[in-house]
């Protein structure tokens, strides 16, 4: 062999070999095939060199876009490291300056204590003074800036008293015109007249121009160590002149001596007496604007003022039929045509329940029949709750031409003409159709706007608020809520904005006034008890024409009561795993096998902690890959796990499969909230596994479907067990007085979301007594949660509740209520 191939190396490397080409001629020739072959190959070798071509391209393009983000995300790092730690520097300096404001107020105080120390004389005059400064914001004042209507009311109560008073400083003293025959500022004379002193050792004495001007008194003694301001005699007080006579027989009456106080606050000329009485009479404060003795007393309060205009409601329309309203419905109906003869708009705040909806088609046919206004009426409530309304018209006024705005754009637009031709009363529409066809519904006057559920307009600044005042007119608004006040009080001054805008203006000035004790720890101002209680009884002064509201424990005795179980479950070994991990890492603890789209895999850092941590309380599976990881695991083919798995993975669902069974056993149906729609989703997993009977209704269900889910459910008969509802969508405006236990699975930061929920069960029809279970988790986030809605209660029953704004209670009602709200807030802070 080796022999053989040296010869073949010669004899190709020689140079005849070497320029013969015959000598490199195949012996035997290609075939068609072998070509084909050949192509075929040299084919898949450009297609393979393009392939790597675009590949490389592709990664390198890739790390172009991965270098730009990573760029993009530290520098947006740093930004928002800059921005906490300018909110921090902020943070301190607002501190800092409230602690040396405080620091500055503790001094003057002190200052003005040993100035009052000097002269028994001075310091009654000084107390009242002081008093005077810290509680005339809320005792004396009334909340002029925002009520144009209470400047009125100041003005007219004592309009009479200060023209007495300026006739008498016109006869009593020729010298109160000046030589230009203006009038000569009382105060400024004050200030210029000597002040007759003594020396504590020599008793040497000081008269006219030796003595100081009473302007220059403080510094002057600060100046002159020893001297004192000299107690006046007897022969001194009786020597005053015929006009300080006349004053001091006209102090003996209590509203003189408060227009005194109001007219020149910083007057000497008060007596001991005089200061008490002041004080007194504020802190009582005794205002019962709904009694007839005190209007007949010819007192006139804020409600007086603003429902100066009456008229008795004693029937209800004869456009309203097929039924009768009931007592406080009618008294409802009353206060509205209040608020129409007085030019007001108003908050329908009745407890959910309570019949909004039908106090509200009474006014429409009230205002049609009697008062000759056939509208148009705009109506604004959400999409779950139009065909409740189109029902309620259809049943109690038939007559009313109606127009339910709605559905696709073809059908809106076959509306048009009819919109034109005026030919209707009344226009049920939604809040994002009042957006989306502002265009079309804007160009119309209404006579009235009706806004259901108007807690939607807490916020000042969202879309829907900016629209309505901006693109509609309409002279008179009205809203209907059960939840007014639902997280602090600036939503509340939202409402007051959107309704009567030139009396409540600034938002500022209306927490200046009434946030003090509602504010947070970091804000709070040292108020004692009854600080707090005249400051919360001037804003129910304030809302109290604006607003109505009845309990249903007050006016439906037939009622089933309500009542509710706070029941707390642990969780699994699983959720316990996860929550850890996650609320020490701040990722899902993964096993690295999930990969992304990028190829990246690991643990998966997570948006919005809080929430995350939620979802773990509610489920694990919530969490896609760790429900695949686990069917994987335990032989599940689809990656979905079903059966007993299901609920041992989560305490809430352990729970929830040892009451449901019972619940249905003894022939109870069930309402069941829930936050998420992801976990409603796992709950019908649960459902199918039991064979249990439900429907569902969320935000996605159409609102031709909801009338139908209702009607299945609500029907004599029905076989359906459980009706599973988002708290937000199937929370308002919903009727279910079919169910008598309401399950809250998952607890909204907004407590009044809870709350409306449950009273879709707790409201008039109900038979039975309504028991709402609300499900919590122990050592979790969700116990941090019903703290804040407990704050966020504590808020509105101070504000809300404690106003008892029901036209029949009395002051003392109002204040013990008040008081007893506050004292086991109290006993609360000290356990």
């Amino acid at each position: 062999l080796r022999q053989e191939v040296v010869a073949c190396m010669r004899r190709d490397t020689t140079l005849e070999t070497a320029l013969n080409s015959k000598a490199y001629k195949r012996s035997k020739r290609q075939t068609l095939r072998e070509a084909r072959m050949t192509e075929k190959l040299e084919k898949q070798q450009k297609i393979e060199q393009e392939r790597k071509r675009r590949q490389k391209h592709q990664e390198y393009l890739n790390s172009i876009l991965q270098h730009a983000k990573d760029f993009k995300e530290y520098h947006r790092s740093v930004a928002g490291k800059i921005q906490k730690l300018s909110k921090a520097v902020a943070t301190w300096h607002a501190n800092t300056e409230r602690e040396q404001k405080k620091e500055t107020e503790r001094i003057e105080k002190e200052r003005m204590r040993r100035l009052m120390v000097r002269s028994r004389a001075r310091n009654m005059v000084l107390l009242v003074k002081v008093m005077y400064c810290i509680l005339y914001p809320y005792i004396l004042s009334q909340p002029l800036p925002y009520a144009s209507f209470a400047k009125y009311l100041v003005m007219k109560k004592y309009k009479s008293k200060t023209t007495t008073f300026s006739e008498e400083n016109a006869e009593g003293m020729s010298s109160g015109l000046g030589p230009d025959g203006e009038p000569i500022d009382e105060s400024s004379q004050m200030s210029d007249l000597p002040v007759k002193v003594t020396h504590t050792e020599t008793g040497k004495v000081l008269l006219g121009p030796e003595a100081p001007k009473a302007s220059q008194l403080d510094a002057w003694l600060e100046m002159n160590p020893g001297y004192e301001v000299a107690p006046r005699s007897d022969s001194e007080d009786e020597s005053g002149s015929e006009y300080e006579e006349e004053d001091e027989e006209e102090e003996s009456s209590k509203l003189e001596t408060d227009e005194k106080i109001l007219l020149d606050p910083n007057s000497e000329e008060v007596s001991e007496k005089d200061a008490k009485q002041i004080i007194e009479t504020a802190k009582q404060d005794v205002d019962d604007e709904y009694s007839m003795q005190y209007s007949a007393r010819g007192s006139q309060s804020y409600y007086t003022v603003a429902h100066a205009i009456t008229e008795r409601v004693e029937k209800q329309s004869s456009l309203l039929i097929n039924g009768t309203l009931k007592h406080y419905q009618l008294q409802g109906l009353e206060w509205m045509v209040s608020l129409y003869n007085n030019n007001l708009n108003g908050i329908l705040a009745d407890e959910m329940g309570l019949g909004k909806t039908i106090q509200t088609i009474a006014l429409i046919t009230y205002l049609m029949e009697h008062k000759r206004l056939n509208g148009p009426y705009l109506i604004i409530v959400p999409l779950s709750t139009l065909s409740n309304w189109t029902y309620e018209f259809d049943k109690w006024a038939p007559s009313v031409v109606k127009i339910s705005y709605k559905g696709t754009p073809a059908m809106r637009r076959s509306l048009v003409p009819q919109l034109r031709s005026g030919k209707f009363n009344v226009l049920l529409t939604t809040y994002e159709y009042i957006i989306k066809d502002k265009h079309i519904l804007a160009k119309i006057r209404w006579k009235y706007m009706i806004v259901d559920e108007g807690h939607r307009m807490k916020n000042h600044h969202c879309k829907l608020t900016q629209v309505l005042n901006t693109h509609y007119v309409a002279p008179r608004r009205i809203l209907l809520t059960g939840t007014p006040l639902q997280n602090k009080l600036p939503e509340l001054w939202a409402l007051l904005n959107f309704l009567l805008p030139t009396i409540f203006k600034s938002c500022s000035t209306f927490e200046q006034w009434f946030n003090a004790p509602f504010a947070m720890t970091g804000e709070r101002v040292d108020l004692n008890e009854e600080e707090t209680i005249l400051i919360i009884r001037r804003l129910h002064k304030v809302l109290r024409p604006f607003l109505l509201r009845r309990l249903k424990k007050e006016v439906e005795s037939q009622l089933p009561e309500k009542v509710e179980y706070v029941i707390k479950c642990d969780m699994s070994a699983l959720q316990k795993i996860l929550y850890r991990h996650m609320q020490a890492k701040g990722i899902l603890l993964t096993d690295g096998s999930e990969k992304d789209k990028k190829g990246k895999g690991g643990a998966k850092t997570l948006m919005n902690t809080i929430m995350q941590l939620r979802k773990i309380c509610n489920h694990p599976y919530m969490f896609q890959h760790i429900e695949e990881s686990f069917a994987e695991h335990l032989g599940y083919s689809n990656g979905v796990i079903n059966g007993a798995e299901l609920y041992r993975a989560s305490g809430k669902f352990e729970l929830l499969d040892r009451i449901l069974p019972k619940l249905r056993a003894t022939n109870h149906r069930v309402l069941l909230f829930c936050q998420m729609t992801s976990l409603m989703t796992i709950m019908e997993d649960y459902f199918a596994f039991r064979n249990f009977l439900y429907l569902r209704l969320d935000g996605t269900t159409k609102s031709e479907d909801r009338a139908a889910l209702l009607k299945k459910f609500n029907e004599p008969g029905s076989q359906y067990f459980i009706f599973l509802l988002s708290t937000r969508a199937g929370g308002l405006g919903l009727n279910l007085q079919a169910a008598d236990t309401v399950i809250i699975f998952d607890s909204d930061w907004n407590p009044h979301q809870d709350l409306q929920a449950q009273d879709r069960a707790h409201r008039i029809g109900q038979q039975n007594e309504v028991r709402v279970l609300r499900l919590c988790t122990v050592n979790s986030v969700e116990e941090k949660i019903l703290a804040a809605a407990k704050y966020k209660l504590n808020v509105d029953q101070k504000v809300i509740q404690a106003g008892m704004f029901d036209q029949k209670s009395s002051s003392h009602e109002r204040r013990a209520f008040l008081q007893a709200i506050l004292e086991h807030e109290e006993e609360n802070e000290v356990r």
